[in-house]
């Protein structure tokens, strides 16, 4: 996987423009009888009904037909409508029930859009960069809300979800800077609490706030912070979590500039890629025992991160891990690590975007480890650190022999006194004991 793609939003457009096939929502997967164009649309006659595959860029208007030439039009193609940015208000008729991928993707001046009551699936990407776009209303109609399908929508502050939905796929509302509240209404799949959208049952959390500031707890009973969930919500600065939870999703706080610290609590399995990215304040990392797997560039560009403490057990540390953490001047790589990802520790990027080795970042690695193997191959300094534990297990064992050595010479010199007066051998038995206690502090000190 390339980390470049991973961190850069506009890849991640481009990637979801191309990644959806149409067949998967119904739009445009049949074959095509007639086509037809008025000027502003251009049609495809399907199974007797219309799909609008396209329009004119810099054509203006406000509502989509429901009909042309005696058939209803029923469907919008993926892409279909993608960076017209001179729409600005648009109604969508009730006759459409069909809106692909992406198909009004980049529309950065749409404010207002009225969605048919038919409608079933918000697509993935349907309205990702619609950068004014400041409310919406989903229909009762629809049941899931796909991927990506508001993400950067950075104007977008109120969403009022419909009764039937029943599933909001991971970074559906990713990274959209104003986000405020939902409005759950009479739906039974999610509630909206203290800033915080959840499932149900309260085990995942979908989405929160940007109001959200200062400490952050996460209630207990919570398994999953899903991809986006916290992105761009640049006003915590200190986040706590519950041992319940065991997975924190991709981008799930990224952007969070002002986030200083994060209370990790056993029980945590994955952090996922770029979970963590941008997050400007954040300096310690004290991960839990639990952790298995810290994903591709998930602290990206934390350039205030001083120390990272990656526990025994940790078996996966990907690509880019902690790419651009300018003060990041060294870190340990235990022995359970099996597999370290392409500049997971100690680069930077560029100007160009080449990765480029810190000066002075050194490592501490197990001998014919992973860690060890990385050092090697990115001509990272390192030092071996079950070397300096075999030492100081010498050393211990040495005071531990030296202890005994005097313990028993202290027994022998009793021993040849017994023939002393009891005056004599009291005195010398107490000095002695001072004497033993002062070695024996020395010793230990």
């Amino acid at each position: 996987m390339n980390l470049k793609k991973i961190i850069s939003a506009a890849a991640a457009a481009l990637c979801l423009f191309s990644a959806v096939p149409a067949a998967v929502y119904g739009v445009g997967s049949l074959q095509a009888e007639e086509q037809l164009s008025d000027g502003t649309f251009y049609y495809e006659l399907v199974n007797g009904s219309y799909t609008i595959t396209s329009c004119n860029p810099e054509a203006v208007f406000e509502e989509l037909p429901e009909l042309r030439n005696g058939y209803a039009v029923t469907a919008i193609a993926d892409k279909a409508f993608a960076n017209c940015t001179y729409i600005s208000k648009l109604t969508i008729p009730d006759t459409i029930t069909e809106i692909g991928s992406s198909a009004f993707a980049g529309c950065t001046s749409l404010k207002e859009v009225e969605l048919p009551s038919r409608l079933k699936v918000m697509s993935d990407g349907i309205f990702m960069g619609c950068t004014n776009l400041e409310s919406i209303d989903i229909p009762d109609s629809v049941n899931t809300i796909s991927s990506y399908a508001f993400y950067n929508c950075s104007k977008l502050a109120e969403v009022g979800l419909s009764g039937e939905l029943s599933v909001i796929e991971p970074m559906a509302f990713a990274e959209c800077s104003s986000i405020e509240s939902f409005d759950v209404g009479d739906g039974k799949s999610y509630v909206f609490e203290d800033g915080i959208l959840y499932n149900s049952g309260k085990t995942n959390i979908c989405r929160a706030s940007v109001k959200l500031t200062g400490d952050v707890y996460i209630s207990d009973g919570v398994t999953s912070i899903d991809a986006g969930a916290f992105s761009v919500c640049a006003g915590i600065e200190n986040i706590f979590l519950p041992s319940s939870l065991s997975h924190i999703g991709d981008d799930a706080f990224g952007y969070c500039v002002s986030l200083k610290s994060i209370d990790f609590s056993e029980g945590l399995t994955t952090i996922s890629p770029v979970a963590f990215k941008n997050c400007a304040s954040l300096e310690t990392l004290d991960f839990p025992t639990t952790l298995r797997e810290i994903g591709d560039g998930a602290f990206y560009n934390c350039t205030k991160l001083e120390r990272v403490i990656i526990p025994e057990g940790t078996e996966t540390i990907g690509e880019g891990a902690f790419v651009n953490c300018a003060s990041l001047e060294k870190a340990a790589i235990p022995k359970s690590v099996t597999s370290v990802g392409n500049n997971a520790f100690g680069f930077e990027l560029n100007d160009s975007g080449e990765y480029v080795l810190k000066d002075g970042f050194a490592l501490s690695v197990f001998t014919k480890s992973a860690g060890a193997k990385y050092a090697k191959e990115n001509k990272i300094s390192s030092s071996a650190v079950d070397k300096d534990l075999k030492s100081l297990a010498f050393l211990i064992v040495a005071v531990g022999l030296i202890l005994a050595v005097m313990v028993f010479a202290v027994a022998l010199m009793a021993k040849s006194r017994k023939t002393a007066s009891f005056s004599a051998k009291k005195a010398k038995k107490l000095a002695k004991e001072k004497e033993e206690e002062e070695n024996y502090k020395k010793i230990v000190d």
